[in-house]
């Protein structure tokens, strides 16, 4: 007769040297696809930079299309507010503030309302037959349309800007959240309400997490978005901001100056993105391992 053999001690020691040696190996992995994307990323912007480089000395488009050292130095002189030929008014800084908070609060109201909307409407099919119709029907209107009719309702200023922001911004997040909230997978509900989740409890329980992978694909399309849209709408409805200034260096025929706007909206852009969604994305997705259904 086979005997039974007794566990070893060393069987929970062993176990833990495993546990560390994987948890060990998943840093390692981490690292190594952190350092592989940077580089990456560095050789894709370099090859934009050299090609630009190149063809603004082959065929002398200086004027028109100055050289990234030149603009890069006039990023520098710009930041460091020692342009001994500034023509737009506040320093850049000002216009970056400015610009930032209509972004944000264009951004942040249209947030306030879509997502909620987006859950409801993708849960409960009787309102969702009532309200997608006209959304969609107004969804085709591109964000730039709205520029007139917000200076005839509001004026030349911040309410004009923030409303075309959040005009833009809105349909992102929306259709994202509603598709989410629609999709998810009926057993996943029924799930947990075998395991007691009723009404508040199931919708922060479940119907929540597992939206918010399509929440957060709203939110990095919608703040894109507020970006392109805030410098369109100063360029026509405000007195400042970095859409305002990039006007002005068109005026001024200036392009140096204009190629300088548009690399700080890309910078502030994409730092703003860095700092809520991917902060968000961490908060949420990775930290509870969600995957979309």
């Amino acid at each position: 007769m086979n005997s039974i053999q007794p566990i070893s001690a060393e069987a929970p020691n062993d176990s833990a040297a495993v546990r560390v040696d994987f948890d060990r190996h998943v840093r390692m992995a981490e690292r190594h696809l952190r350092w592989r994307r940077f580089w990456r990323g560095a050789v894709g912007v370099f090859a934009i930079l050299l090609a630009w480089q190149t063809m603004s000395w082959a065929f002398d488009l200086e004027i028109l299309l100055p050289p990234p050292l030149t603009v890069l130095r006039n990023v520098v002189l710009t930041l460091a507010v020692s342009e001994p030929h500034w023509l737009y008014g506040p320093n850049i800084y000002v216009h970056l503030w400015h610009s930032f908070l209509r972004a944000m609060a264009g951004f942040g109201s249209a947030a306030l309302i879509a997502i909620p909307m987006g859950l409801v409407l993708g849960r409960v099919v009787v309102l969702r037959e009532f309200v997608m119709p006209p959304i969609k029907g107004i969804y085709p209107i591109p964000g730039i349309a709205w520029i007139p009719l917000a200076i005839l309702w509001f004026g030349l200023g911040d309410a004009a800007v923030i409303f075309v922001v959040f005009a833009t911004t809105f349909f992102p997040m929306f259709f994202s959240t509603e598709a989410g909230a629609r999709q998810i997978n009926p057993v996943i509900i029924d799930a947990g309400r075998c395991f007691g989740a009723r009404g508040v409890s199931l919708f922060f329980r479940v119907i929540l997490p597992a939206t918010v992978p399509y929440i957060i694909t709203g939110l990095r399309i919608s703040l894109g978005g507020a970006w392109r849209m805030i410098v369109a709408g100063e360029m026509l409805a405000s007195q400042d901001g970095i859409g305002y200034f990039l006007m002005e260096s068109r005026f001024q025929f200036k392009a140096v100056d204009l190629m300088t706007a548009m690399i700080l909206v890309a910078i502030v852009g994409y730092a703003t993105e860095t700092l809520i969604v991917d902060t968000i994305e961490q908060r949420t997705i990775e930290k509870w391992e969600i995957r979309p259904s």
